[in-house]
């Protein structure tokens, strides 16, 4: 992995030594920041390891956000924000307002970066059923970010695009490490994501990566009394390939839907083709190359599902066995899709960029 993006999945492996009590100690001599409550953990896949943890309290008498990193990443997150603060365009996205921030030293080992708190309904809260409208009101904050978010771009741009295999090798080692005896993991799985992984690099090993957010969910976005939608996670910003964006809030949403306790398969499949519905009506997705595009993306999210993500649901959930079932269901529909596609537009592997 080069340093032109964070990947905090790439430290799964790597032994830390994030101490949160000692962090918080450190953090509090040096400003007066003072934490009233945990408000949410950082960990991977629903592991024990904690990357990241985050504190409600005051600062300076307002009410405040403190988020340490305990791991340290490729770019620096206050960087991040603070480029994103300046190169924005967007009058009605913007990032959170740093109040107080610590950078990283190996010697302390965490990064810290005290904001404001922001109140306000999140633009799709996890966990619950959405309509055509919230979904349509989604993508037109995702519409307003594309188009006046990342305009000038703050970092490196990665020149030759990853291969698939390699975050896939290394979702699928995390995968039996977390999860070594899942009820829901199948023996041909494997077999299934290499046939997806080569169907996905026939079309990206020739093409273009965009800067973008990483981590565009609605969970995310968090409308203000001014009407402002704050855009968070700013950690992910990077050079990914089309569309990635454009399906990470559904990808993740899909998930949430195994804490509803009346859902159903039926439900399911409806709440899918709403998101699909919206993903496709895209206007980048409309010429025949920017339709497949979307499905290698899909595909490529459907892959990191059925190997780890559809995994972190608790098994004992009414439709947990259904969502990988689902997921798997993707896989295999999308791959035979893409392959066709690449087999009758052989043209369309090779784009002619000017």
């Amino acid at each position: 992995m080069d340093n032109t993006s964070n990947s905090i999945a790439d430290k799964f492996f790597q032994k830390t030594t994030f101490d949160e009590k000692e962090a918080l100690t450190k953090i509090t001599q040096q400003c007066d920041f003072i934490s009233q409550q945990v408000i949410g953990k950082s960990s991977w896949w629903g592991s024990k390891k904690i990357g990241a943890i985050r504190y409600q309290g005051i600062y300076q008498g307002k009410p405040a956000i403190l988020k340490i990193q305990g791991v340290k990443p490729e770019i620096s997150e206050i960087y991040m924000i603070k480029s994103f603060a300046q190169n924005n365009q967007s009058q009605i996205i913007r990032p959170p307002q740093l109040y107080f921030t610590i950078p990283w030293t190996e010697k302390n080992k965490f990064e810290a970066l005290i904001m404001e708190y922001v109140r306000g309904p999140k633009i799709i809260t996890s966990g619950q059923l959405q309509t055509e409208k919230t979904v349509k009101e989604f993508y037109q904050v995702f519409k307003e970010y594309r188009n006046h978010c990342r305009q000038h771009p703050w970092i490196a741009k990665r020149q030759q695009i990853l291969h698939p295999k390699e975050n896939f090798q290394k979702w699928q080692a995390a995968s039996k490490k977390i999860y070594p005896l899942h009820p829901y993991r199948e023996k041909n799985d494997s077999k299934l994501i290499n046939k997806a992984t080569q169907a996905i690099w026939r079309f990206w090993k020739r093409e273009r990566l965009e800067f973008q957010h990483g981590h565009f969910s609605g969970e995310d976005l968090i409308k203000n009394k001014k009407g402002e939608i704050v855009l968070f996670s700013n950690l992910y910003w990077s050079w990914r390939p089309p569309f990635y964006d454009a399906v990470f809030a559904y990808h993740w949403f899909m998930y949430s839907l195994a804490e509803i306790p009346y859902i159903t398969p039926q439900i399911i499949e409806e709440q899918r083709n709403l998101w699909l519905k919206e993903i496709f009506s895209l206007k980048e997705a409309q010429s025949q190359r920017g339709k497949i595009l979307l499905k290698v993306v899909l595909l490529e999210r459907a892959s990191a599902g059925l190997i780890i993500d559809s995994l972190t649901i608790n098994p004992q959930l009414t439709c947990a066995a259904y969502l990988v079932k689902s997921t798997r269901n993707q896989v295999v529909f999308l791959t035979k899709e893409i392959e066709k596609f690449a087999n009758n537009n052989e043209s369309l592997l090779f784009p002619k960029y000017s």
